[in-house]
């Protein structure tokens, strides 16, 4: 008898969680250079490894990543000086692990908790989500921000003109 219920618990596993299946991502990032122009380079290459249970938002776990050096702007030059100051060569990837989501009182707001492990540095980093269904895909559109000096980096500057410490994220993911 107890074989039967362990064997019906195992079958049923899969119905309770559902892993999500990648179709696009995208991390975009935004800073400046003071009295000067904005760089915004762009990450078309995200990966992730995502569960939910039972079609529950707030069930979603797992991780996101990248590579590092997959980040282009509108300038190839600034691209290598980024990948330089970033040390991409040693630290390949960047990672985030959903810890949590919790529904906000935005509708599909919902915010996403996590550990974004970045330039040799794990740090918790919260983001700000709209969470939708359109057309049976599941699009994530997530925004948030980090100090790069948080992680170890020195923005670099020429003459009086410093690039931001504070970069901002937008991240969209459709499963």
């Amino acid at each position: 008898m107890m074989k039967k219920i362990f064997m019906m618990l195992l079958l049923a596993l899969p119905l309770f969680a559902m892993n999500l299946e990648l179709k696009s991502g995208y991390v975009a990032a935004h800073t400046e250079m003071m009295m000067d122009s904005t760089i915004d380079p762009i990450n078309n290459y995200l990966k992730a490894d995502i569960t939910i249970e039972n079609n529950d938002i707030t069930t979603i776990k797992g991780k996101f990543w990248l590579e590092m050096t997959l980040f282009t702007s509108d300038k190839s030059d600034r691209d290598k000086s980024m990948y330089e100051e970033i040390e991409a060569e040693k630290f390949a990837f960047a990672t985030y692990i959903i810890s949590s989501i919790v529904k906000s009182e935005k509708e599909d707001g919902y915010v996403i908790n996590g550990t974004l492990d970045f330039h040799g540095e794990k740090r918790e980093l919260s983001a700000d989500a709209k969470i939708t269904t359109v057309n049976g895909s599941l699009i994530i559109e997530a925004t948030s921000m980090i100090l790069m000096s948080d992680y170890g980096i020195e923005m670099p500057c020429l003459m009086f003109m410093c690039v931001r410490d504070q970069v901002d994220l937008l991240i969209k993911a459709t499963f």
